[in-house]
C-alpha cells in the first residue's frame, strides 16, 4: 500500500474515532470500536510491512485528532512491533509477529512506579529460574494494557536490564487506577506481576542504534491534538455571531492575531516532526535528538494551540459539549511522557556542551 493510500485509510479511521471520543472519554472506556477497526486495516501492520517513519508520525497524528487516546494507546502498541524481531529465538519472533499480524494487541509494560521517565532503566529484581527469570513487582501506567495478549516489560537480570516480550497470564493483574484528567480512554492502568515468567527465549536483543517507534510518534500525538483544536478554533471562529451587527467572531483582530500565531506555532512544531521523522528514515545520527526537540516543541504548540482555541471559544467552550475542553486536558498529558521537557533539556544541554556523546548537527 502506498503512503498515500495509508494516510487516506487514517483518515477514514479518524472519523470512526471521532464519533466515539467525548463517550469514551467521559466514561473512561477504551475505544474497542477502534481497535476492531485497526485489525482489519493495513495501517496496523504498516511498520513491519515497510512504511516510513514519517508516514508512520503522519498517521499517528491524523489518528490523534479524531481521539488521542487512541492514538496514544496505539503507538504503545506499535512500539512492541517495532521489537518483535528483536527476539533472541528466531522461531519465536516470526511465531510473534504471526500473532501481531492475526490482531493481538500488544501492550508496553515498562514503566514503574519509582522509575519516573527511566523507563528503560528498571529498578525490579527478578530471579533466575530455569528458563528463564521470575518477577514479582508492579509496571506504571500500561495504555490499553488490559485488553493485551501480550506485553513487554523489563527487570533486572543478572545484575543488567533484560526486557521481555511475555504473556498477560494469569499472574498479571490490572489494578484500577485511571481516573485521569486527560487521555482517559486509555486506560492507562498499573499492572501488577506475581512471580511472572519471563522467558529466555522471549528475552530482546535490543540495539540501541535502532529507531524506537514510541520516540519518533510522540511529537505527532501532540501534532494531532493542535490540528483539532486549531480546527475548532476556525470553525467556531467563523459561526459564532456577534451582536448587534450580527457579525462573525473572526472579523475580530484579536481572534485574527490568535489563530495567526497558532498557525505559526503548529507549522513549526510540524516541521521539527518531518525533519525528525525524515531523519530517522535516513538513519542519521542526529535523529535522536531531533526527536527529543521535535517531542518538546509539540507538547508545547498543542498546549498553546488549544488553550488559545479554548479562549477564543469563551464560556461556550468550556462546557463538555464542545471538545475544545478534552483538547486541552489532552494536550496537558504531553510533557508528562517520556521524555519530560527537564530530562530532555538536560540531556541536550550535556550533548550541545560536548558532555554527552555527539552534539546534534
Amino acid at each position: 500500500m502506498t503512503d498515500a493510500n495509508l494516510l487516506k485509510e487514517a483518515e477514514r479511521l479518524q472519523v470512526l474515532l471521532a464519533e466515539q471520543a467525548a463517550k469514551h472519554d467521559r466514561e473512561t472506556t477504551f475505544p474497542e470500536e477502534g481497535k476492531t477497526a485497526m485489525n482489519h486495516s493495513p495501517l496496523n501492520t504498516a511498520l513491519l510491512d515497510g512504511a516510513s517513519w514519517l508516514t508512520f508520525g503522519q498517521v499517528i497524528s491524523i489518528l490523534a485528532r479524531g481521539d488521542a487516546s487512541f492514538a496514544t494507546a496505539w503507538l504503545m502498541h506499535q512500539g512492541s512491533a517495532a521489537m518483535l524481531r528483536a527476539l533472541a529465538d528466531p522461531a519465536q519472533a516470526s511465531f510473534m509477529e504471526a500473532e501481531f499480524r492475526r490482531g493481538a494487541w500488544f501492550g508496553n509494560a515498562l514503566g514503574e512506579p519509582t522509575s519516573g521517565n527511566q523507563f528503560l532503566m528498571p529498578l525490579q529484581q527478578a530471579r533466575r529460574v530455569e528458563g528463564g527469570w521470575r518477577l514479582s513487582g508492579s509496571k506504571r501506567f500500561v495504555s490499553g494494557g488490559e485488553g493485551a495478549k501480550y506485553l513487554i516489560t523489563s527487570a533486572i537480570c543478572d545484575g543488567q536490564p533484560g526486557f521481555f516480550l511475555i504473556d498477560k497470564d494469569d499472574s498479571v493483574r490490572a489494578e484500577e487506577i485511571w481516573d485521569p484528567m486527560g487521555m482517559r480512554a486509555t486506560r492507562s492502568q498499573l499492572l501488577h506481576l506475581q512471580d511472572t515468567l519471563l522467558p529466555e527465549s522471549r528475552r530482546l536483543r535490543l540495539d540501541p542504534t535502532q529507531p524506537n517507534a514510541i520516540s519518533v510518534g510522540l511529537p505527532w500525538i501532540s501534532i494531532g491534538i493542535a490540528e483539532a483544536a486549531m480546527g475548532f478554533a476556525i470553525g467556531y471562529a467563523k459561526e459564532r455571531r456577534l451582536p448587534p451587527e450580527n457579525k462573525p467572531l473572526a472579523e475580530l483582530q484579536w481572534v485574527q492575531f490568535s489563530v495567526a500565531d497558532m498557525s505559526t506555532r503548529l507549522e513549526a512544531a510540524r516541521s521539527l516532526a518531518i525533519r525528525s521523522a525524515t531523519a530517522t528514515d535516513q538513519r542519521t545520527p542526529d535523529s535522536p535528538f531531533l526527536q527529543m526537540q521535535a517531542k518538546m516543541v509539540a507538547n508545547d504548540a498543542a498546549i498553546a494551540i488549544a488553550t488559545a482555541a479554548l479562549e477564543l471559544a469563551g464560556g461556550s467552550g468550556y462546557l463538555k459539549s464542545r471538545p475544545i475542553e478534552r483538547y486541552v486536558r489532552d494536550a496537558m498529558s504531553g510533557p508528562l511522557m517520556a521524555w519530560s521537557p527537564a530530562v530532555t533539556r538536560d540531556l541536550l544541554g550535556k550533548a550541545i556542551l560536548g558532555l554527552l556523546g555527539p552534539p546534534p548537527a
